[in-house]
């Protein structure tokens, strides 16, 4: 799973998020509404977020893809107090949703395809940074309702103590008998983009993710499939599954790192499967009815000014925004050479269509087959 463990109740509003409406049957009216922010000068900006004191966001932990420098710089330059809750792409919206009439979230950090089903559920309201016109097209939505801010590409971390050597490719994962961590398929954007990039690797691809999920079958069926969702960082440290394929490069190589400082003699190796391997990013959505939305602008300001930028590069993502990196950034990624046969995704709509059919058949087909 991609940022935290799910609970019952969440994983049916995650299905419901991906197949059909929230709320079918009774639109529900939220009392409020969102504020007209685009008049406001940085001043005006500051002064109302200052006021309001306080960020609440979710899917942004401080361990992801360096959240927490991020949450600290808010705090010492304009005293905005954070807390965040863990979820994944598809619960964000749903809490959007539920809380609609009383709402508690101001911000949430989804997958690129949920960028649209966010607008769909029309949960989100528009805010166009400063630095807009140095984000890329194809990262944003034209009114601002989803912005992508930093972006990385599927990978393996893995024991090679236990799964017998490197693991370079699907098909070195289809060869052997070890567990494979995968996360929360129907909910999770990344784990999602997991199936699309092994349909890749197989003969499909974003308009056929089929392969991905007889891929996947076929590890159920042998038993190799991991049920543990969102464990896989301790099963991982504790030696009882051998490989996690569920996230993306800045994710597993910051793992590595936390790893080795505590525990040198564990030796897990990072790497992007070079038959198949999709390169994607996470969007800001901002709360339609965020209760301080004057501090959720401004985090978007920030999170999307080079120096937040440069956070997301330290927690070792790449920015969406084209700037220069400090050098000790650079020493720390994966070479160049292991990127060379990825496929990056610019369609948001491609992308929602296939991870929304992944997550049907997953729950119909692959699901049945772990229990």
């Amino acid at each position: 799973m991609r940022k935290g463990n799910m609970v019952f109740c969440w994983v049916l509003l995650a299905v419901t998020l991906v197949s059909a409406p929230l709320f079918a049957g009774g639109k529900k009216e939220p009392a409020g509404g969102p504020v007209d922010l685009s008049g406001l000068s940085m001043e005006q900006l500051i002064a109302g977020a200052k006021k309001e004191g306080r960020i609440e966001s979710v899917g942004m932990p401080d361990d992801w893809a360096d959240w927490g420098s991020s949450w600290k710089a808010l705090n010492e330059k304009y005293g905005l107090t954070h807390f965040d809750t863990n979820m994944s792409s598809a619960e964000e919206i749903a809490i959007f949703k539920a809380e609609a009439d009383s709402p508690t979230k101001d911000i949430g950090d989804v997958g690129h395809a949920y960028g649209k089903i966010a607008i769909a559920e029309d949960v989100v309201q528009g805010y166009k940074p400063s630095t807009w016109d140095s984000i890329p097209d194809w990262a944003k939505d034209p009114d601002g309702r989803w912005i992508l801010s930093y972006t990385g590409t599927m990978a393996f971390i893995y024991n090679p103590q236990l799964t017998g050597g490197p693991v370079r490719s699907w098909a070195d994962v289809a060869k052997g008998s070890y567990k494979v961590s995968v996360g929360d398929v129907i909910g999770g954007a990344s784990s999602q983009v997991m199936v699309i990039s092994a349909a890749i690797a197989n003969g499909g691809g974003l308009s056929n993710v089929r392969p991905g999920i007889e891929f996947f079958k076929t590890l159920a069926k042998a038993g190799r499939i991991d049920p543990a969702n969102g464990q896989w960082v301790d099963r991982l440290s504790r030696g009882e599954i051998a490989l996690a394929a569920n996230n993306y490069d800045f994710r597993f190589l910051g793992f590595r790192e936390q790893v080795r400082a505590v525990d040198s003699k564990l030796n897990l190796e990072v790497g992007i499967p070079q038959d198949g391997a999709v390169t994607s990013g996470y969007c800001l959505i901002f709360n339609k009815y965020s209760p301080h939305p004057h501090a959720a602008a401004l985090t978007i300001e920030y999170l999307l000014s080079d120096e937040g930028q440069i956070d997301r590069a330290r927690g070792l993502a790449k920015p969406i925004r084209d700037i220069p990196l400090p050098p000790d950034v650079q020493a720390r990624v994966l070479p160049g050479s292991q990127y060379g046969n990825t496929t990056p995704v610019a369609d948001v709509n491609v992308l929602s269509a296939a991870c929304s059919e992944v997550a049907r058949l997953w729950e119909a087909e692959v699901l049945p087959l772990m229990q």
